[in-house]
């Protein structure tokens, strides 16, 4: 049984299966992990956050995939996706950190001749968090039409998510989750 503005994952039935992989690249191995999962779970949409430009490229000619990289986060569809616009934005400057700058990447386009967003951010493991989090959910209050949404640093505990914006979550594992916007 579920409760008020629960939603059965049955129900989207129009969303094909997606994953968010949250890891550090640069272990020995990693892209050979990522791209098994890719190979045995054949995604239509995926995010890996914590991965280098050059490992992106390589798993999207790999899988004949497109895909747009933002700050150690990469996004990824097939072609039943039509990309039409891809933005890419800095998180809040952490006070005292210059060099630790992460993005919110957003691909905007079609997906069975309906709008879609797919939108990736990964958010820091203290208490500067909250001001990313609060940035996110500024840019996706104003995101018209359905959306898939992959975090990364986000637990579903946490007061401020993003239930009350519309979207619910479809999958998570430790520290990394799938929202959906219907």
């Amino acid at each position: 049984m579920f409760g008020l503005r629960e939603i059965d994952s049955v129900k989207f039935t129009d969303l094909p299966v997606c994953f968010s992989i949250a890891a550090d690249s640069s272990r020995a191995g990693a892209t050979r992990q990522f791209a098994e999962r890719i190979a045995s779970e054949h995604p239509a949409f995926f995010a890996i956050h914590g991965i280098e430009a050059g490992d992106a490229l390589a798993l999207a000619t790999r899988f004949d995939c497109g895909w747009a990289y933002r700050g150690g986060q990469a996004l990824f569809w097939r072609d039943a996706f039509t990309p039409h616009d891809v933005h890419d934005r800095y998180l809040p400057l952490v006070p005292l950190r210059p060099f630790d700058r992460r993005g919110l990447l957003e691909v905007r386009g079609e997906y069975a001749g309906k709008p879609l967003a797919l939108i990736a951010a990964q958010f820091a493991k203290d208490r500067s968090r909250i001001r990313e989090l609060r940035f996110v959910r500024r840019e996706l209050r104003d995101l018209p039409g359905r959306a898939l949404l992959f975090v990364a640093g986000y637990e579903e505990e946490e007061r401020v998510g993003f239930r009350d914006l519309g979207f619910h979550r479809l999958r998570g594992s430790a520290g990394c989750g799938i929202y959906a916007k219907v």
